[in-house]
Formats: structure tokens, C-alpha cells, sequence
């Protein structure tokens, strides 16, 4: 019976380590051509996008989308990043009521404070009751909202936003 047993599981353990070898992993970072897509986007946008003008060494862009809507309110323009500390980092930029998209877009978080850059006012959010909360700072332009969220802490996000053209 031990002999039977080992004539069907070899092949079996052989059979799951080859496809174990060859399944690529699903912590693959996938890389995308974000500066290309901010220009096409910017061409699309019923508003001001921004973007940044160069990221840091190491960071790379997972997602860029500019999602097209029926009215304003609905078109998001959304970039994100992994940077070379395995942080997450995203933006999103949509016109409309910033209460409202800040409720949309961050439901779990509550208001950290204010960081002031370059003139504007950020306000800053924690996520709330995470044990290890996300962060987000937050800033209204004249046409749209800007969110830049993140993993790490407002450092990483601080020196994002004055990468922002």
C-alpha cells in the first residue's frame, strides 16, 4: 500500500512544484508608462490634471487612468505608484463638492489636521481604527479635488505633492 501511495503522489508533488515554479508570482509589480498617459489624459480632461513631473528612483507606476463620465463629476483621473520601500501612493483628481468626494473616496477616514506647501492648504486624514492606518492629504483646487493617499506615512505624500505640475 506504501508503494501504491508513492507511485501516485511523486507524480502529483512533481506535477504541483513544476506549475509552482512557473506561475508567476502574484506579487509582481506591474509596471506602466504613466508620463505618456498624464499627456493623453490632460487632452481628455474637462479639467486641470495633475501629475508629477518625475518620480524618485526606484518608484514604480502600478496604475493610470483617466475614467471618462457622462457629466464632470463622474470623470476621475486616478495614478499608482509602489515606491522603492514596497509603500503604496495614489492620487485621484475629480471635480465636484470635496465633501463629498472625500466621503466617496475615503469613507474611513477622519481629519488629521492641516500641511501647508507652495500656498495651498492640505488637510490631512488618518484612516480610522486601522491598526495600521493609511493616510491621505487632501486639497481643492478651483475646478477640481486632489486626494494623494498612501501606506506610509505624510512624508512620502509631502514630497509627492510638490512634485505635482
Amino acid at each position: 500500500m506504501v508503494r501504491s501511495m508513492a507511485v501516485v503522489l511523486i507524480p502529483v508533488a512533481f506535477v504541483a512544484g513544476l506549475v509552482g515554479l512557473l506561475r508567476p508570482s502574484s506579487e509582481a509589480v506591474r509596471d506602466v508608462e504613466w508620463a505618456p498617459a498624464l499627456e493623453s489624459a490632460r487632452e481628455a480632461a474637462s479639467y486641470d490634471l495633475v501629475g508629477p513631473q518625475s518620480v524618485p528612483e526606484g518608484w514604480t507606476a502600478t496604475r493610470v487612468a483617466y475614467e471618462a463620465g457622462a457629466s464632470t463629476e463622474d470623470r476621475v483621473w486616478r495614478m499608482s505608484f509602489v515606491t522603492d520601500e514596497g509603500a503604496y501612493l495614489g492620487l485621484v483628481q475629480r471635480a465636484g463638492d470635496a465633501e463629498a468626494i472625500v466621503r466617496r473616496e475615503l469613507p474611513d477616514f477622519e481629519v488629521d489636521g492641516v500641511w501647508r506647501q507652495g500656498g495651498q492648504e492640505w488637510t490631512r486624514l488618518v484612516e480610522a481604527g486601522a491598526r495600521d492606518p493609511d493616510v491621505a492629504l487632501v486639497v481643492e483646487r478651483d475646478d477640481s479635488v486632489v486626494i494623494l493617499i498612501g501606506s506610509g506615512d505624510y512624508s512620502d505624500l509631502e514630497a509627492f505633492s510638490a512634485s505635482l505640475r
